[in-house]
Order: C-alpha cells, then structure tokens, then sequence
C-alpha cells in the first residue's frame, strides 16, 4: 500500500521549477542523506505525486519531490 501522500513546501517546489526553467547545473540533497547531481530537465505531477527529470552523467532519471529535502546551485564560481 503506498503512503500517504505530503506535498512538498512551496519554496522547495518554487526552487525546483525555476532550475528547470534556467537549466542550470544542481545539486540536490535526498532524504537518505545522498546528493543527485545535474540539471533539472522538467517537474510536473502524475500518479498523485510530484515528480522530476533529472539529467545525470549517467542518464535521466525521474525523482519523487517528497525524497528531496535541498536544492543547491551546483555551477562553479
């Protein structure tokens, strides 16, 4: 049974959708403790959830916003 859904904050979203929008580089700190770095490629909602588009080194991957606790800018000085 999937738990119950909690959306995220609205400054975290915010921060979410502006990154896609810029295509910027970003670092985003997981709830596991973990890091994801790339650039976020779209944030959209489906299956009752908010979801991401991150492009890795590695490939894309889609990430559910509830495991995303930060979002720092990840480009270089």
């Amino acid at each position: 049974m999937p738990s119950a859904y909690e959306p995220v904050s609205c400054a975290l979203h915010s921060a979410l959708e502006l990154a896609a929008m810029q295509r910027r580089p970003m670092r985003l700190r997981m709830a596991d403790g973990t890091w994801q770095a790339g650039i976020i490629l779209d944030v959209w909602t489906a299956q009752g959830r908010e979801w991401l588009r991150l492009r890795r080194s590695d490939g894309d991957v889609e990430i559910d916003l509830t495991h995303i606790q930060q979002v720092q800018d990840n480009t270089a000085p």
